[in-house]
């Protein structure tokens, strides 16, 4: 695969992520209005969410390697397993192999893990100017909120300040990121409008 053909799959990937991420809120949503299907389906959805980060981590590292290979590899790979964790865990919860009390913790600290992914790819980007600063900064924020988030969570459940905190940038930060992001990807000749991107 090429370079600007695996961005472009990476750009439509992260827009795929946004639809799907705006699906699930309206499924939970629903959810924790009158119950019952959509539970279920917003499970169902978290799994093609979080997969679809997977293109994206790879498109983070093909633009940060220049500035340190090793390190973006094992930051894309550490993001790229946790994804897969994730969808695994949300898949058997989907199929009733096995209860939510089960996987609450596995859930939150992949997403926590990947969210690091994220930060450790943006701070890299800033190094090396690959993307905008205010992309980075959004990414930044992103990482930060969902290590914040899963903190919370298994502090004191949904209803600790950390948590709620945590949720809320994760989510308004994450879609701005991924949209900005497939954007940027979809340009057309990714490499010279990053390196051109103040």
């Amino acid at each position: 695969m090429s370079e600007l053909t695996l961005y472009r799959f990476a750009g439509w990937s992260a827009y795929f992520n946004a639809t799907v991420f705006v699906l699930s809120l309206v499924a939970l949503m629903l959810f924790f209005s009158i119950g019952g299907f959509w539970g279920t389906l917003n499970d169902s959805l978290s799994i093609f969410w979080m997969l679809s980060f997977i293109p994206l981590s790879i498109a983070l590292y093909q633009i940060n390697r220049a500035v340190n290979a090793p390190l973006s590899i094992v930051s894309s790979i550490i993001g790229i397993v946790a994804a897969i964790v994730f969808a695994v865990m949300q898949f058997l919860l989907v199929f009733g192999l096995v209860r939510f009390e089960q996987t609450f913790t596995a859930v939150l600290a992949t997403t926590a893990i990947f969210g690091l992914s994220v930060l450790v790819q943006a701070l890299l980007a800033r190094a090396g100017h690959s993307l905008p600063m205010g992309l980075i900064w959004v990414m930044i924020i992103y990482g930060i909120a969902s290590l914040i988030g899963a903190i919370g969570f298994q502090i004191g459940g949904e209803q600790h300040p950390l948590a709620m905190i945590g949720l809320l940038l994760t989510a308004v930060s994450g879609l701005v990121w991924v949209i900005w992001f497939g954007r940027l990807l979809l340009a057309g000749n990714v490499t010279i409008t990053l390196a051109s991107t103040p």
